[in-house]
């Protein structure tokens, strides 16, 4: 009876062997003396079927008949021989024909790396085919070892480029903290003083008996107009100084709660000159409030994440940050209008040095490093469709992080 072949993607724990013989009794025959190796035997019984069985499964040799109709063992060899993902199966010709030099030539020239003729000595026959067994396992264990040595090479490529981007952030921490104290002193003094000159006006205007002529009572309510336009103006100055310094967050490094909507806030008015007229924002956000992250990582993520959606959007569209509770976990998404991801490319984009943007115009360390910074948090980074067009990256943290 022929074995199915298996699917060359499942996986197996034992080297394959494939059988190719026409005659049933020596199918048996070759399966019985292969019981005694380690591997996994698929027996077929035509040129056909060994073709399609390679297609489907890895195997680290094939014993081949050279006589069988329809296609011979040498057809069956040189169309192996001729599909790159087939070419490098061991091929061990079996043959009853002694009479030819010529035959065992043939054989080898179209592929075999050896050649037993029938009555096959069964020790010599195992001794190969263990041989080729090892040969394979070989092979696997340094395909392993070289997909292990390239993630790890490309973990050092991206945690190395994580600690170039945090060395940057906290510079910019720093810039933004002097100049946030710089700024804070003589903000404090102007503010001090356009209070002090308000009332002095007000008790001026008082103390004026009777009614101000008016051209007089004019340039009165104009001085009063540009007085709270600079109390506005200045205002603006601190508010935006104070988010300056919640986003730095230089005496944060280490975990501790702070207030999701300060995070929210600051990297919004942060990248604000970004949005102009074009992108329309969106806050959402439930409690709790207050959360237990790192907050200048957590901050990085969300300009990170920010940032890629205002890129994402060519003319007008809507940005909507969401944030709340969902059971034991807290979850922040960025969904924008923008043009989205290509499906085709949405599992790489957390790769480091993966972008879609044009040379020049992208790292591709962003999105890896904000993975990076959620698994520091013990949660998850998502990239999905936004409803209506667009990305969605959520984030989720656990609410209570473990020590």
């Amino acid at each position: 009876m022929t074995q199915a072949p298996a699917s060359k993607t499942e996986p197996s724990a034992l080297p394959a062997v494939l059988i190719v013989d026409d005659v049933e009794a020596n199918l048996v025959a070759l399966r019985a003396l292969l019981e005694s190796v380690r591997c996994s035997v698929t027996s077929v019984s035509s040129g056909t079927q060994a073709l399609r069985a390679l297609l489907k499964k890895d195997f680290a040799v094939m014993l081949l008949d050279v006589q069988m109709p329809e296609m011979d063992g040498y057809e069956v060899a040189r169309h192996a021989r001729m599909n790159p993902s087939t070419r490098d199966v061991p091929i061990i010709f079996l043959t009853a024909t002694h009479d030819s030099d010529e035959n065992v030539a043939r054989g080898y020239g179209s592929g075999a790396v050896d050649f037993l003729f029938k009555p096959i000595d069964s020790t010599v026959l195992l001794s190969k085919v263990r041989i080729f067994l090892e040969l394979y396992m070989g092979r696997q264990k340094l395909a392993d070892a070289n997909r292990e040595l390239k993630a790890k090479y490309a973990e050092l490529q991206a945690t190395q480029s994580q600690l170039v981007q945090s060395a940057k952030m906290a510079s910019l921490g720093e810039l933004v903290a002097g100049v946030a104290h710089e700024i804070n002193n003589p903000l404090a003094f102007v503010l001090s003083h356009l209070d002090t000159t308000r009332k002095s006006l007000e008790q001026f205007h008082a103390d004026v008996p009777g009614d101000l002529p008016q051209r007089a009572e004019e340039q009165w309510q104009r001085a009063q107009s540009r007085l709270s336009e600079t109390e506005l103006g200045l205002g603006r100055i601190r508010d935006l100084v104070l988010k300056l310094r919640t986003f730095s967050r230089l005496d944060e490094g280490e975990r501790k709660r702070v207030s999701i909507s300060e995070c929210v806030d600051s990297v919004l008015t942060i990248l604000g000159h970004r949005f102009k007229d074009k992108i329309r924002t969106v806050t959402k956000l439930e409690p709790p409030d207050m959360v237990e992250c790192y907050p200048s990582l957590l901050n990085q993520v969300l300009l990170n994440l920010v940032a890629n959606a205002i890129d994402a959007i060519d003319d007008r569209g809507t940005i909507t940050v969401n944030a709340g509770a969902q059971g034991e976990e807290f979850v922040i998404s960025v969904a924008d209008t923008g043009t989205g991801i290509p499906a085709n490319v949405r599992d790489r984009v957390l790769e480091p040095f993966f972008t879609t943007k044009p040379v020049g115009e992208g790292t591709g360390l962003g999105l890896s490093i904000a993975y990076s910074i959620i698994k520091k948090h013990q949660g998850s980074l998502e990239l999905g469709d936004a409803p209506g067009g667009g990305t969605l990256a959520t984030i989720r943290i656990p609410l209570r992080q473990p020590e």
